[in-house]
């Protein structure tokens, strides 16, 4: 960290004691989990499997970077607490498929005698070079797809329950929240998880290390907020056909997120009240429904020259994404003086109303451009029927559909995050960078991205609710 007194040098057997005995000290103090109030967990994509052959690739030494960014984007916030602290989740070393059988077991009853074989005995000996780094990363890919899915959770979802309790551990009583960063991968394998996850999630093995398999599928901590970094998420939605749709663990923060949302208006400008849909039109609460993820806030951070990520605000709803401006993830130009008047608790929220209305951007008499439908589909996942559909409703109760459907749509985009806005985007950065260029290092480079740091370290420093988010984060509606 420059000017901060510490040498950028990393040494085997590192003694702490005597160092502080021999005149070094910490730039800020000793840190203590009582000030600590973040934990966030950092589940790892493909190719770590490749670390065994070349340890510069090793995950760990990406979050000490990540780290270093949050650190520093803290310290700027002027916050009395100290930085969340990050841990990485290095699942992929815990799991070893060769030697797999890959016969049934009913094969084995009724069949003859199978031996079981490995990737190995598979792989020819020719260019070894292009086909163990295609083994030690892409595989990990059709690993998960295929039956070794189950194994891949219980993977992540171990390490990351050993992991937390570990820190409760070594910090007794301690009463923070915990968030979860996924990147790549690991952001499809968090979402299968969460939407697993039970509201009410088992209680903590905190006695010993060892617990049930079953406890092991599970997190034994709730999760705040879930950061999905280069993310095929939406891909994977598409595939199951499902829309993205909030976990209700608590109706009291959906009263809250009616009660403080930017209003709506209707047909002629006026003001409509909060929504008093039922939770049940919102969302749901219990796990196991794939898209259903039991979470507070998601947020999906896309480079747009990762060929990797995907959307997830049209996951929500389609129509309404479209309504949005795209939100681009920059820096303040003075972090300090900005973040002071961001970070004070009685900030209202600034009053966005949606002036254009789905409907009004899909019909417009006087332009034949807006004439016909934006998509050419005639259903929603969300919405039913759409422009260009058969149906026999007279226009009165087709407005006040409209209207209701637009109402649960955008407390569902709230619910899912309270900035109303699920993605962010980043672009490539300097005078030399461009889309095409930045394809070769986009995907990797979200933990050298200070724009991303400043997102993760000013969303988990905030106070839960509608009127407490930042107003650069806040979904605006396209002019």
């Amino acid at each position: 960290m420059p000017g901060k007194g510490i040498e950028g040098v990393v040494k085997r057997g590192f003694d702490y004691e005597d160092w502080i005995r021999g005149g070094g000290k910490h730039p800020q103090g000793l840190w203590s989990a009582d000030k600590i109030d973040h934990l966030v967990l950092v589940v790892h994509g493909i190719g770590q499997k490749l670390t065994e052959r070349v340890e510069t690739f090793d995950f760990t030494y990406a979050i000490n970077t990540f780290r270093v960014l949050m650190a520093k984007q803290h310290e700027c916030m002027s916050l009395a607490h100290t930085p969340p602290s990050v841990l990485p989740i290095n699942w992929r070393r815990t799991i070893n498929f060769d030697y797999e059988d890959v016969t049934s077991k009913e094969s084995q009853e009724t069949g003859p005698i199978h031996k079981a074989y490995s990737l190995a005995d598979i792989t020819p000996s020719t260019i070894p070079t292009v086909r163990n780094i295609i083994s030690d990363v892409l595989l990990d890919i059709p690993y998960y797809l295929s039956q070794h899915r189950p194994r891949v959770l219980h993977a992540v979802a171990a390490e990351a329950n050993r992991i937390y309790r570990l820190w409760m551990r070594n910090n007794p009583g301690w009463t923070g929240k915990v968030s979860i960063i996924g990147h790549s991968l690991g952001s499809v394998i968090a979402v299968d998880i969460l939407s697993r996850q039970p509201s009410v999630p088992p209680p903590l093995f905190s006695q010993n290390e060892e617990s049930s398999e079953e406890a092991d599928l599970q997190l034994e901590f709730p999760v705040k907020n879930l950061f999905l970094a280069g993310s095929p998420v939406g891909f994977f939605l598409l595939l199951n056909k499902v829309n993205l749709i909030p976990r209700i663990i608590s109706t009291t923060r959906l009263t809250n997120i009616a009660k403080n949302m930017p209003p709506n208006r209707d047909e002629f400008g006026n003001l409509m009240p909060p929504s008093a849909e039922r939770p049940d039109d919102i969302g749901i609460n219990r796990g196991g429904v794939y898209g259903c993820i039991a979470v507070d806030n998601i947020y999906n951070v896309i480079h747009t020259s990762d060929p990797i990520a995907y959307r997830l605000n049209p996951c929500v709803d389609p129509e309404y994404a479209e309504t949005l401006e795209r939100a681009v993830l920059t820096l303040p130009s003075n972090q300090e003086g900005f973040l002071s008047r961001l970070f004070t608790l009685d900030r209202k929220p600034a009053k966005n109303p949606l002036h254009k209305r789905v409907r009004r951007l899909r019909y417009t008499i006087s332009d034949t451009a807006r004439a016909r439908p934006i998509y050419s589909t005639n259903y929603s996942f969300t919405r039913g029927p759409t422009a260009g559909s058969s149906s026999s409703n007279p226009p009165d109760a087709k407005k006040r559909r409209d209207n209701r459907f637009e109402r649960i749509v955008k407390t569902r985009m709230h619910a899912l995050n309270e900035n109303g806005q699920i993605d962010f985007v980043m672009h490539p950065t300097g005078p030399l960078e461009n889309q095409y260029i930045s394809i070769l290092t986009a995907h990797s480079g979200y933990w050298e991205s200070s724009e991303f740091a400043y997102l993760v370290a000013a969303e988990c420093s905030r106070s839960p609710g509608i009127e407490n988010t930042l107003e650069q984060f806040r979904a605006k509606p396209k002019a």
